[in-house]
């Protein structure tokens, strides 16, 4: 009898574990996603056309999508914005801020010394410093010798109740440091 009961207790236990962990990956969530760039609102056009002009040139090309690129006024920093197939002139979907090479002095400057986010990353950071504005969920975690690349992903994010009405499946954040210290982060709503 007391077998019985014994069995009882831990196929329960069990169960109630299994349903609990269930909850915990489905609530398993990056802390409030970034949506803006330096003023920048991704997928508003007249938040773009104040900070960067309108009609900017998109470059084209098979690696990613089209893209406009700036640099910031001290050349340390580049802004890479993507505009998804499709969107409507000066309609920036993605974000991308990378440490500047010499062929970035070229590019059109922004009266932005620092490229920051709303959520305040900007290069130079730490991973506890991202990892304190969006927590620990995340998609994955690569090591490779000083370099460490974090991903975040959220699907289903049009029916996500913090940015759902920016109407794109999935939303994702890669951050990438070097020795420790960002160095390239993009964040945005990627093209289905």
């Amino acid at each position: 009898m007391f077998f019985r009961l014994r069995v009882a207790v831990f196929a329960l236990l069990a169960l109630v574990a299994g349903d609990f962990s269930g909850q915990v990956r489905a609530q398993c969530r990056m802390n409030s996603p970034d949506t803006v760039i330096s003023g920048i609102t991704l997928t508003d056009s007249e938040s773009a056309v104040r900070v960067v002009g309108a009609d900017a040139e998109l470059i084209e090309n098979d690696h990613d999508l089209p893209h406009a690129r700036f640099v910031s006024t001290n050349g340390a920093e580049e802004l890479v914005l993507f505009a998804p197939y499709g969107a409507n002139p000066d309609e920036y979907a993605e974000a991308e801020v990378r440490v500047a090479g010499t062929e970035a002095l070229t590019l059109r400057d922004l009266p932005i010394e620092t490229f920051t986010t709303g959520r305040g990353v900007a290069l130079g950071m730490t991973i506890k410093e991202v990892e304190a504005l969006f927590g620990r969920c995340v998609k994955s975690r690569q090591r490779s010798g000083n370099e460490v690349f974090i991903e975040y992903e959220i699907k289903n994010a049009d029916r996500d109740p913090e940015i759902g009405r920016f109407s794109f499946p999935l939303y994702y954040a890669e951050y990438e440091f070097q020795r420790g210290k960002l160095v390239r982060f993009r964040f945005g709503f990627a093209y289905p």
